[in-house]
């Protein structure tokens, strides 16, 4: 996959230091429930190869490479229908790399894999991501205590013709 200015790829082994980086980034993980270890990390880097029915993407600058960050489709809550996540390297941010790679996986999700919904979970008191998420048509659901903080649960039907 690939936008104007950026190209999606599988995560693989050389793409290990970057994402241990943003993994452990403070700024970046200041709403996942902040830095992972080392240790924890390389559970979840495994992870990322060895799945069927989730989709992981590392996303690089097309003219340079630079690593940007990462979006995800995974199996929700509710184990019937999939959210979307993603993660930017703090010196992307504002630049319009979350409205364009988050967009172009949503339009993976709904043209591609034929999902009907999509859930998006962010900190309440995550206003960037939640502006993104408005921005992009997803509406607010719900909000609710998890993980120690109020989640707000977004969703956003798909609405391409089948």
């Amino acid at each position: 996959m690939e936008t104007a200015r950026t190209i999606f790829s599988q995560p693989n082994n050389e793409d290990y230091e970057d994402l241990l980086n943003l993994y452990t980034n403070k700024l970046s993980r200041k709403y996942l429930g902040g830095p992972v270890t080392k240790t924890k990390f390389d559970e979840k880097f495994v992870g990322f190869f060895d799945t069927k029915s989730e989709y992981y993407w590392v996303v690089r600058q097309k003219d340079t490479n630079q690593f940007i960050g990462m979006t995800y489709l995974t199996i929700y809550h509710d184990r019937e229908n999939y959210e979307i996540s993603y993660q930017l390297n703090p010196e992307f941010w504002g630049k319009g790399y979350g409205v364009e790679t988050v967009q172009k996986t949503i339009d993976y999700a709904f043209k591609e894999l034929k999902i009907k919904r999509l859930y998006a979970e962010t900190q309440k008191k995550n206003l960037k991501s939640i502006k993104l998420l408005e921005k992009l048509g997803f509406e607010l659901l719900q909000e609710e205590q998890r993980h120690g903080e109020i989640q707000s649960i977004y969703t956003k039907i798909n609405t391409y013709p089948n």
